[in-house]
């Protein structure tokens, strides 16, 4: 489906409050207890994330009411209205770090699975909150014998970073199977890259911090920038981004930051963290019990602003990007899409079965994604 132009009003800039609840289109008979599956299984999920938010990431009032404080340079009125800056390197001369391949991981009926290591050169934010990710980064590719069409970068969501399992979640099976390769980058702080003293993989995107979680989200963006340089002169072939969630998230911010990709498809993808931040807010006792510092959604979206995909116009043609949501999603509920496909100009937006964590659609996502490219002429 395509969504209507913005009006002026829907101009308003990212940090005027909430994002305006919206309705997913209203889905076929079929899909309907699917969808009403995979609602229920996100909202177990919220509810269980409410209580960890407040036994361990914000156990006080007073480490709830500090929030905001945490954005520091963030906030520069010179920033916000040019959030483009956060993102200097992209606009600076760059070279591609060595790139070593530590082993060739097995066969593939017509291909193979390497697995290599991309040097990164990557300095943080002036005056950022904290020290990049140590090492390199990893990079599992599956990589046909002969010319692929183009290269999938698959970008993974929060948690994830593991390439075996990040590979069966976004279908790096199929998309090699119909010809393309395929390459599955660890964001920074997942799988591998987890910091000893993390609980958990990507840690460092659920901190409530809000510089340091920016300081992990630009991170990102300069490694996919780097591990697609590489791969387009590594192959002679265009390379686009397919991201999910986390990834997702990602990949919708590169598109309005990179001119250069091929494609970019954003699958149950957040466009504003600071709204999230207030609807995970809004399901602790804090706010039920109307305790005082709770930010509220204006704030919030605010801090976040710079790297919200809602603060950078789309640099790619529209017909290059395609939006997948999930009907039952209430993790990252369908104003989160609809509003990106306004800000992109009414780009497409594929409706799949299903929710945030129990995606059903995964046929039609295959399907719509394979159209999609094939469409663009890489096939």
């Amino acid at each position: 489906m395509r969504v209507r132009t913005l009006r002026a009003v829907d101009r308003a800039p990212t940090g005027s409050g909430e994002l305006p609840p919206e309705d997913a289109p209203a889905a076929p008979w079929e899909e309907r207890a699917l969808g009403a599956l995979g609602a229920a299984v996100d909202a177990a999920a919220l509810r269980a994330a409410a209580l960890v938010v407040e036994k361990a990431l914000i156990p006080t009032p007073e480490s709830l009411a500090a929030i905001p404080q945490t954005a520091g340079a963030l906030l520069d009125p010179a920033l916000l209205a040019a959030p483009r800056r956060f993102f200097s390197f992209l606009d600076e001369p760059r070279s591609l770090g060595a790139v070593e391949t530590r082993s060739r991981r097995r066969r593939l009926p017509g291909g193979r699975v390497l697995a290599h290591r991309v040097e990164s050169a990557y300095q943080p934010f002036e005056g950022g909150a904290t020290a990049p990710s140590p090492g390199p980064v990893p990079v599992t590719r599956w990589v046909h014998d002969a010319a692929a069409p183009a290269t999938i970068v698959a970008l993974h969501g929060f948690g994830m970073g593991r390439p075996d399992f990040d590979a069966g979640f976004l279908l790096a099976a199929r998309w090699f199977e119909v010809g393309y390769d395929v390459a599955l980058p660890a964001l920074p702080g997942h799988g591998v890259r987890k910091p000893a003293d993390a609980r958990l993989s990507g840690q460092v995107f659920t901190i409530p911090h809000v510089a340091r979680l920016a300081e992990a989200v630009r991170e990102a963006v300069y490694e996919v920038d780097l591990v697609v340089r590489w791969l387009r002169a590594e192959t002679g072939r265009p390379v686009g981004l397919l991201g999910i969630s986390l990834g997702g998230y990602v990949t919708a911010l590169a598109a309005g930051l990179l001119d250069d990709l091929a494609f970019a498809i954003p699958v149950a993808a957040p466009v504003d963290m600071g709204d999230m931040a207030w609807r995970f807010l809004q399901r602790t006792r804090y706010a039920r019990e109307g305790l005082p510092g709770v930010p509220d959604a204006a704030t919030l979206r605010r801090a976040f602003r710079v790297h919200s995909p809602l603060a950078h116009p789309l640099r790619l043609p529209r017909e290059r990007v395609l939006i997948a949501a999930a009907r039952g999603d209430r993790i990252v509920p369908p104003q989160h899409p609809l509003h990106l496909a306004r800000h992109w100009g009414d780009a497409e937006v594929r409706w799949l079965a299903g929710g945030h964590l129990a995606l059903f659609g995964r046929q039609a996502l295959r399907d719509a994604v394979l159209a999609h490219l094939r469409g663009l002429g890489h096939s």
